[in-house]
């Protein structure tokens, strides 16, 4: 199968897991049984493996000759934990169940990352064209998935996921493989806090996803406590996918522009704008002005992030790297402010925190404007 087929193939199925799961599958346990405090638990533990899964993968990726494999063996650990949802819905169950599919699915995302710059770059193919087949999966089964269990009923939750990871496992036998490792003496071994460049690059990934814990955790919930329809709420939603599928589409145009420092700190600073907004007004041209900058604070910040990971990491630690990124971003920062706006979002109320969230943004803008100068002090020195 094309390469390029392949990757967007596995990003589909991949994300319109993700489209399943975070929709519906609170509601697929209230369905089973389960009350508010279970299904917090269980949700929060999808989050927290997001922060210990992927340097694992990531370090076994690289000290094995084959990234592939390892990217078939979790795509089929994430197929074979899905089989524990049809066992038992007893709590114990559904929480093995759960740790262990989050704890393979993490895993596989980073390393189809790496795999994917690599391709991109030799092919001189657009990332972002390959990517946004990841949103256009969510999107679909987010917005699809729902009438179908209005019919069939929630029992289609755990159906589903089983089946786009059986899709997703038979696509992830096409992929590409990693590029040869180079030859020469030994490279460095990989050092989380070193050089200092990338500490702060990571320190910018977290407060960017920590910013958006009470977009994920509470945006919706806002909105409909001030009046807004489940209908209104779901467009908005789409809204801002819809903007970050038009932003990857351009990601090559995007990229040949601007450095890839220019966008990541642009990104953080129209994050700040955009939590601001939302602390601000729920009016609808506001409103719909913050949905669509998210084609730039995740669209246009993941792009320039995975790029940076490639450009700055040693063949021989790319999918290191780049898990590490994923778990210090997506996995503690995004789960430390899922965490954050939970514990506060009654004390303060939303205004107050999404101006907090607007804060975290600055503070993630600073740790990209100091990690882009490091970057350039270290770029002009390398000889012409």
């Amino acid at each position: 199968m094309n390469a390029y087929l392949s990757l967007a193939g596995f990003y589909t199925f991949y994300f319109a897991t993700l489209g399943i799961w975070m929709p519906y599958w609170p509601l697929y346990m209230a369905h089973i049984g389960h009350g508010a405090a279970a299904i917090g638990m269980v949700t929060s533990l999808s989050m927290a493996i997001k922060l210990l899964g992927p340097p694992i993968w990531g370090r076994l990726a690289d000290r094995s000759d084959s990234r592939k494999t390892i990217i078939l063996t979790t795509s089929a650990g994430a197929l074979a934990s899905t089989g524990l949802f049809y066992l038992s819905n007893d709590l114990a169950v559904i929480t093995i169940a759960v740790a262990s599919l989050h704890f393979f699915l993490v895993g596989c995302i980073a390393l189809v990352e790496t795999t994917a710059m690599e391709t991109v770059t030799r092919h001189h193919w657009d990332y972002g064209r390959i990517r946004l087949w990841g949103s256009a999966g969510f999107i679909l089964l987010a917005l699809g998935l729902g009438p179908l269990a209005d019919h069939w009923g929630l029992m289609l939750v755990p159906l589903a996921i089983s089946l786009f990871q059986l899709l997703q496992t038979l696509i992830a036998s096409q992929l590409p493989e990693a590029e040869p490792k180079p030859g020469g003496p030994p490279c460095q071994p990989y050092r989380l806090f070193g050089p200092r460049k990338i500490l702060w690059f990571n320190l910018m990934g977290l407060f960017m996803l920590l910013s958006h814990g009470a977009y994920y955790g509470f945006m919706s919930i806002h909105l409909e406590a001030n009046g807004f329809s489940k209908t209104a709420i779901g467009a908005l939603w789409a809204l801002g996918v819809l903007a970050e599928i038009a932003i990857l589409a351009q990601s090559n145009a995007i990229l040949k522009r601007f450095s890839v420092s220019a966008i990541l700190i642009t990104t953080l600073l129209l994050a700040a704008t955009r939590w601001t907004i939302y602390s601000l007004t729920l009016t609808w041209p506001w409103l719909i002005l913050g949905q669509v900058l998210h084609a730039f604070t995740f669209g246009a910040f993941h792009i320039a992030a995975i790029r940076r990971v490639y450009d700055t990491s040693h063949p021989n630690h790319r999918a290191t790297a780049q898990s590490w990124f994923s778990a210090i971003s997506y996995g503690a920062g995004l789960g430390g402010g899922l965490l954050l706006a939970g514990g506060l979002y009654n004390r303060i109320g939303a205004q107050s925190l999404f101006a907090l969230m607007a804060v975290m943004a600055l503070l993630g803008s600073l740790a990209a404007l100091y990690s882009a100068r490091l970057f350039n002090l270290d770029t002009s020195k390398m000889p012409s």
